[in-house]
């Protein structure tokens, strides 16, 4: 019989974690593709533009997504089609304003950043911008109701689509430009939200009204996640933002790869911040406090069983593995590598902290301390920078993740009495309890056959 503690990780787990690999697998596959087909320039501009997207839709994710799964699962049945109709009033309103933004202000903003090409990626980009509104909307109702198998083939369906028209392009034609990247990546969000959509017809509700209540309190709790989630992305991207206003797009190219290669070490963290998010909530809505504390320490130890081998691997083989990733023409992206996975590991303490800050009802805490961090990160990645070039960006990112850990520790500890040693015991527990799993649930099925 399988172990009854890792039955709901496994079960959520499979179809989340294939996910999040996919969408990084993907991310890598474009980067062997485009670092060999795209000047570094473009390149840089590039990574921009993800960049970019990447915060729209941490911003829109963080207003409704957490306020969505925290509700839907404290709240009765009969409530779900108010809750899921104010979340998509607030979605369509976030998202026209972000759009009038981009194009008002990404003109002079492409040209701060020295990539003027920036600003056409983004206007083109304003089509799929329309299409996040349905595609999230499909994905946080799913994730809602803790069900991951629509969100893995949408996201699968999305950045398959836009992968599969990048080589098929470059296989007609050698030659890419930036405007053929945007004009695939919304294909792929038009194939994303159909097949998103298909997977969530039994979730969404039909009754569409707006609902006055419902739209304060889903805003009302989101603006504390909205503000934590847009310092913590300026926390992570700050670097990338400095390096390109003070060295150009060409060392956004050398520095972004190195940033791909430290999201593969990430991906269980942000797998298991998926399960742990309606698992906390739940549990906070009990009154389990002691079980509280226990997710966090078990999530964080199982992820650090992943990720400090992964990890240290990379750090001794980072020439074979940027060889393999980017080609010889970013070999000098070597010694920022080796810095951007070590402060990777901070990542785990850090992200699981929000996480639990945002389930126990305290997101305005959580707000406070990424947000002076973030601030700080900017003062100290631009000193580091000015002083060392690109790899003092990866230096001054890794002292501000230092700081953070420190501080929400620190909180972690004050509020839930966590411990550092029971994370590492549950570490070290991942390796012989995993196997057991594998063995019992997959090992003697086999040889009963």
């Amino acid at each position: 019989m399988s172990n009854p503690k890792y039955t709901y990780w496994l079960k959520s787990g499979i179809y989340s974690g294939l996910q999040k690999i996919a969408v990084l697998l993907f991310g890598i596959g474009s980067v062997l593709v485009l670092t060999r087909s795209l000047t570094k320039s473009d390149m840089g501009v590039w990574n921009l533009f993800l960049v970019y997207t990447g915060i729209i839709e941490i911003i829109r994710q963080s207003l409704i997504k957490n306020a969505v799964i925290k509700y839907i699962n404290g709240h009765a049945t009969e409530e779900h089609p108010h809750i899921q109709s104010a979340a998509l009033y607030l979605n369509i309103v976030i998202t026209v304003l972000i759009g009038i933004l981009i194009a008002a202000f990404i003109i002079p903003v492409s040209k701060l950043l020295q990539a003027p090409p920036l600003a056409m990626v983004m206007y083109l980009f304003l089509p799929g911008l329309l299409l996040l509104v349905p595609f999230s909307h499909f994905e946080w109702v799913q994730n809602a109701n803790a069900d991951f198998r629509g969100i893995f083939w949408g996201y699968l369906s999305r950045q398959g689509t836009s992968f599969i028209l990048i080589v098929a392009h470059l296989l007609i034609d050698h030659n890419i430009t930036l405007t053929h990247l945007i004009l695939y990546f919304d294909a792929g969000l038009v194939c994303g939200t159909i097949v998103s959509g298909y997977f969530a017809r039994n979730f969404v509700t039909r009754q569409i009204k707006y609902h006055k209540e419902w739209f304060t309190r889903l805003w009302t709790f989101g603006r504390w996640v909205f503000g934590t989630n847009v310092s913590s992305s300026l926390f992570r991207n700050t670097d990338t933002f400095i390096i390109s206003s003070f060295l150009g797009t060409p060392s956004v190219a050398l520095y972004n790869v190195c940033l791909r290669i430290s999201n593969l070490v990430d991906v269980p963290s942000q797998v298991l911040g998926d399960i742990l998010f309606p698992k906390t909530a739940k549990m906070m809505e009990d009154g389990n406090i002691e079980m509280v504390k226990y997710y966090y320490e078990r999530a964080v130890g199982t992820i650090l069983a992943i990720a400090v081998p992964a990890s240290l691997a990379i750090v001794l083989l980072p020439r074979l593995v940027i060889g393999i990733i980017a080609g010889q023409g970013y070999m000098e992206a070597v010694p920022i590598l080796q810095i951007t996975i070590f402060y990777g590991l901070f990542l785990p303490f850090i992200k699981q902290f929000g996480t639990i800050m945002d389930s126990i009802g305290l997101p305005k805490l959580n707000f406070y301390v990424i947000t002076v961090t973030a601030i700080c990160n900017i003062f100290i990645c631009m000193f580091y920078t000015r002083q060392m070039g690109l790899m003092g960006a990866a230096y001054g990112t890794m002292t501000s993740y230092g700081i953070c850990f420190i501080i929400t520790q620190t909180i972690l500890y004050r509020k839930l009495n966590t411990s550092l040693l029971n994370v590492g015991k549950y570490m070290l527990q991942f390796y012989p309890e995993a196997i057991s799993v594998v063995q019992q649930r997959y090992l003697l099925k086999w040889k009963a056959r």
